[in-house]
């Protein structure tokens, strides 16, 4: 964990938490970006759920590139994450997702991802 957390959070906040070994609430970790909600947890695992569903319903390629591009700019310079972007959107644009959101919007239905026609 110390090594991703200054990726994750400002530094400021991850050399505290990292050299003083202090443990910080549910709501400084939202504070400082190192969650994005907090929700009782009675809601935990129903707001995990809607969370995932919504993920899971959009084009699953579109999905996996976003997320391998999100980890992979960390890595890199702004110039050549925006290279990788490109490509990868032209790579994605080339999907029958792509073409399957905008119709199924124009139709008002939930779109069909990943389905052959």
């Amino acid at each position: 964990m110390p090594l991703r957390l200054p990726h994750a959070i400002p530094m400021a906040f991850a050399m505290e938490m990292m050299l003083t070994g202090e443990f910080i609430d549910a709501e400084q970790a939202l504070r400082i970006g190192l969650v994005s909600r907090v929700v009782p947890r009675e809601e935990l695992i129903s707001t995990c759920e809607a969370i995932a569903l919504k993920i899971a319903s959009n084009g699953q390629l579109a999905v996996r590139i976003t997320k391998r591009l999100a980890y992979a700019s960390l890595r890199m310079g702004l110039d050549q994450a925006r290279e990788v972007s490109s490509a990868l959107n032209q790579i994605n644009s080339m999907s029958p997702d792509t073409v399957e959101g905008p119709r199924a919007f124009s139709e008002k239905r939930a779109p069909r991802f990943g389905e052959t026609r």
